[in-house]
């Protein structure tokens, strides 16, 4: 290849390059909304089907409780601490996904409290909202029954979206498993599609925000150390 050719394949506007990492997560965001919009449409229909078809009627709750696993914050908590000894970053790797665990779990509880949309399990009604339920206290001891969005769909994607990052070969068996947990919950009415979705989208955006943040500090301020030691 000649230099004119080489130029020709360049781009003509480097700057780009720079505009595209911005790309794929303003994507992502637009399907993501227009899901959620499309699932608010669909929430009583698939609501009263399985209110009256039961799919997980013959599902035993010891295969509720394991299809749910990874929405479960004891669990998240167990692989931090393989995290913590086996994988190469050590620490760095189990604090970043404990993080991620516990900012879902703050933010799913005061998105519940905010939203107070209660369960399909109690009353199929997705368009009643009760906000502040409770009042202040209610931020503190959360009213039971409510659903928007799901806390087991927010911790499964959350943990799913750190863990993607952690062990990038992997990635496909993460969101598969946080696909199940999500399943399960609409199945057995617990939640909305909107809840799932909602708490899909919210897990993500913590477990890649948190996650990079780790890495790309914690791992740099690692590097400065070893090389100080190297030297002296």
């Amino acid at each position: 290849m000649n230099d004119a050719e080489t130029l020709e394949s360049q781009p003509a506007h480097p700057e780009e390059h720079a505009r595209k990492p911005w790309l794929w997560p303003a994507l992502i965001f637009i399907i993501w909304c227009l899901a959620l919009l499309i699932a608010f449409n669909l929430d009583e229909r698939i609501a009263r089907w399985v209110q009256h078809e039961s799919p997980l009627g013959n599902v035993g709750n010891l295969s509720r409780r394991l299809l749910r696993l990874p929405g479960y914050f004891p669990f998240t908590l167990v692989i931090c601490i393989a995290l913590g000894l086996l994988h190469p970053r050590r620490w760095i790797g189990a604090l970043s996904l404990f993080a991620c665990g516990a900012a879902g779990g703050l933010a799913y509880s005061i998105l519940k409290w905010f939203i107070g949309r209660h369960r399909p399990k109690l009353q199929i009604a997705p368009f009643s909202f009760h906000p502040f339920a409770g009042g202040i206290f209610g931020l503190f001891h959360a009213e039971k029954g409510l659903s928007f969005p799901s806390g087991d769909a927010t911790l499964a994607f959350a943990t799913a979206a750190c863990l993607s990052l952690l062990l990038p070969r992997a990635s496909v068996f993460f969101y598969l498993a946080a696909l199940i947990v999500a399943a399960e919950r609409v199945l057995e009415n617990a939640h909305y599609l909107s809840d799932v979705i909602a708490g899909a989208g919210i897990g993500i955006l913590i477990g890649h925000l948190l996650t990079r943040w780790f890495l790309m500090n914690f791992a740099t301020q690692r590097a400065k150390v070893d090389r100080g030691l190297l030297r002296s």
